[in-house]
């Protein structure tokens, strides 16, 4: 097993609500069976302490067999409760890993590995960075570019407390593209009480929007569900959500879930969470890391979208530690029919702009 830190810097700072972003953290992690087969996965560290969970957690798997996943999931759980929030990032990469031995054993892509229901999904940009920086009219060429391409699912960011700008700005691109293209937004978390969220949320709450975004923490369920039942928009919240029983409680006050399997306990937690959005009848949209997540869309129907982040925003530059990313036409994900996962990184190229790294044997 190898594990990286690699950090790498964007062309310019992102603002995603009032936090500021100057680069982005990744953790990689490779693992090798003793037949050859590698796996491969990466993640977010989003200033936690994923690299070094994982590095806690991967001696334990040396000598084990990569197929039995879930017997090292629970063994894993059950010994370590009372921390399981600071550790449920680390066994989701470790999963995604050993889902993309099992695929690559199997000799299929993981999308046929969980079922197979489609070949393509349709794709949702993230636009609009750092939206305060910039003039409208400039992000509207942005959209502009994506729904020449036939993307007509978008996602945009606001600041939440700047309640006059953020209605401008929604209203302005609302009427901009109205019967063109259909536009989300993201929040980040903004707002704390209802009150506060419905300044905002009321003003645009006309605008035919797809959905709006982490309106609260994950955590406060109870108040997404309060302003659903006030808004004729949709409400998304989900992809921070930690097991199981969090999202049991949120499904039912929510109109689309937001998954992650590099941040909820990989594969089948992702797989788990979507059948139960599905058997609440809601929507499901997964968060970023398309190549891996377009496998789990292409195995459920519940699935709207695949997220992910343009490489011209210059705020996501994953590609570089890739070999590959998902094509797009007409509008749609091509899922690829190699073998495995889809998380295709290129380990050379991990190992160059590594900052930290371990391996064991």
């Amino acid at each position: 097993m190898e594990l990286a830190l690699c950090r790498l810097p964007l062309e310019k700072p992102v603002l995603l609500g009032s936090v500021r972003i100057e680069s982005r953290d990744y953790v990689c992690l490779r693992v090798v069976t003793n037949a050859g087969v590698e796996g491969f996965s990466i993640g977010y560290r989003s200033g936690s302490n994923l690299f070094e969970a994982v590095q806690m957690i991967a001696p334990r798997l040396i000598g084990r067999d990569p197929l039995m996943r879930q017997a090292f999931n629970l063994e894993f759980e059950a010994s370590h409760i009372p921390a399981r929030a600071g550790y449920v990032r680390a066994l989701s990469l470790i999963d995604v890993a050993l889902w993309d031995i099992a695929a690559k054993a199997a000799g299929i892509p993981l999308y046929v590995l969980l079922g197979g229901l489609r070949t393509e999904v349709p794709a949702m940009p993230v636009v609009g960075f750092s939206y305060a920086e910039r003039a409208i009219a400039e992000i509207e060429d942005e959209i502009e570019r994506h729904c020449g391409n036939d993307e007509t699912l978008l996602k945009v960011m606001i600041k939440g407390p700047d309640v006059a700008a953020n209605t401008r700005y929604i209203r302005a691109l609302a009427s901009r593209f109205a019967g063109k293209a259909n536009l989300a937004v993201e929040t980040h978390w903004s707002w704390r009480s209802i009150s506060e969220a419905l300044e905002t949320c009321r003003r645009i709450d006309d605008c035919n929007l797809a959905f709006i975004e982490d309106p609260f923490l994950p955590q406060q369920w109870r108040l997404a569900g309060e302003l659903r039942a006030k808004l004729k928009t949709p409400v998304a919240v989900g992809e921070d959500v930690l097991d199981p029983y969090g999202f049991l409680d949120l499904v039912q006050n929510v109109d689309v879930l937001r998954v992650d399997a590099t941040g909820s306990g990989g594969v089948m937690a992702a797989m788990n969470a979507i059948a139960l959005a599905a058997a609440h009848g809601r929507r499901v949209l997964p968060h970023v890391f398309p190549y891996l997540h377009l496998h789990i869309a292409c195995a459920q129907n519940a699935v709207m979208a695949v997220e992910y982040i343009p490489e011209h925003t210059g705020t996501d530059p994953i590609r570089k530690l890739l070999t590959e990313f998902p094509t797009i036409k007409r509008g749609k994900f091509q899922v690829s029919d190699q073998p495995g996962a889809g998380c295709a990184l290129q380990w050379t190229a991990v190992r160059e702009h590594a900052e930290s790294a371990c391996a064991f044997e």
